[in-house]
């Protein structure tokens, strides 16, 4: 895994005083673009020139919306070069966790979106994932990510399973469901 995918996300909030995906890509210069004629793929980055360019499905909530940017934010900041492709990344390429430029992508959001501080206020008063995840309008998956990347970091905290390695292709707009 990319240190950075842990990293980079804080030291972006500490400069920018946000987490919002949106409002750091564009202080960043990255153009992100929501789009009304997706179908399937809910996002994707690519690089046309010298311009980064990250594109979002607008048939989705604001809060997955949020989510699948800041996923193509951390392909945008950590794997730059992947941008280059003609015609950008396939979908199949872009939601398979078993990749690891993949798995950077989804520890870069789930280090973005969800404070720390947050997580272990709320796990240490005895709430559950699935009650964190509603409360901080995450789908569930994308806390779990954070809290194993929590626990390889020194935290012990109870994980009840790993997302399955495609969730973020395959969840839809319900705030802490599975």
């Amino acid at each position: 895994m990319d240190k950075r995918a842990f990293s980079l996300p804080k030291r972006l909030y500490r400069r920018f005083l946000t987490r919002d995906p949106f409002v750091i890509a564009e202080a960043l210069g990255i153009t992100v673009i929501v789009r009304s004629d997706f179908t399937r793929q809910k996002g994707a980055f690519i690089v046309i020139g010298n311009n980064s360019f990250i594109f979002i499905n607008g048939g989705m909530s604001e809060y997955m919306q949020r989510l699948v940017c800041a996923h193509e934010l951390g392909h945008a900041l950590l794997h730059r070069h992947l941008g280059n492709v003609p015609g950008g990344m396939m979908e199949f390429e872009i939601f398979d966790i078993k990749d690891a430029t993949e798995y950077d992508a989804n520890v870069f959001a789930a280090n973005l979106l969800i404070d720390e501080q947050e997580v272990l206020e709320m796990a240490h008063e005895g709430y559950d994932v699935v009650y964190i995840a509603r409360e901080l309008n995450l789908n569930v998956n994308i806390l779990l990510v954070k809290l194993n990347e929590m626990n390889k970091n020194g935290y012990d905290l109870r994980v009840p399973y790993e997302p399955p390695r495609k969730f973020l292709g395959s969840i839809n707009d319900e705030v802490g469901e599975l």
